[in-house]
């Protein structure tokens, strides 16, 4: 509720600056900066898309996790998305996503993105991830001698469930 109040106060202060510097600069060039930053914001919006989704699959090629390119990517888009709203506070904005550092300033400000989702990976695949949900139901016998995990259930990694011993 507080993101979506303070997206509400910056929108009404890009429309209050908008309207006070369009009647000083006139309609017509208050108008042709809104469509020259929205176009920009839009060839900004198709290229860094195209060029991330490229990094992206070189990272994956490697068999890296590509969390750096798609963050950084996806500041690039912010700052299109940003130049293509009428408003000279969300231009300014979407300069200052252009600049050479606010890749890093993304990293600082959310560093679980950066980092993964925050998840180590081990050689099944994702700790939490189906290889590591699965593995005990599939060990489990089928006789009905002991209750299926429920969904939601934590199953410790070094235990097999075969040995009936209490959690």
């Amino acid at each position: 509720m507080p993101l979506l109040f303070l997206l509400a106060l910056f929108l009404l202060a890009d429309f209050i600056v908008l309207f006070t510097l369009g009647a000083k600069l006139g309609l017509l060039l208050t108008l042709l900066w809104i469509a020259l930053s929205a176009a920009f914001g839009l060839h900004l919006i198709r290229r860094e898309s195209l060029l991330t989704l490229q990094r992206a699959r070189e990272r994956l090629a490697l068999g890296e996790l590509p969390s750096d390119e798609l963050l950084a990517g996806a500041t690039f888009v912010l700052a299109g998305v940003l130049l293509m709203a009428p408003g000279f506070l969300s231009d300014l904005l979407g300069l200052v996503c252009l600049l050479p550092g606010s890749g890093q300033l993304a990293r600082r400000w959310f560093p679980r993105a950066a980092s993964g989702g925050g998840r180590t990976q081990g050689q099944g695949g994702s700790e939490w991830g189906p290889a590591a949900s699965t593995a005990h139901r599939d060990s489990a016998p089928r006789d009905g001698s002991e209750s299926r995990p429920l969904e939601g259930d934590f199953i410790g990694r070094d235990s097999s469930g075969r040995d009936g011993d209490s959690r």
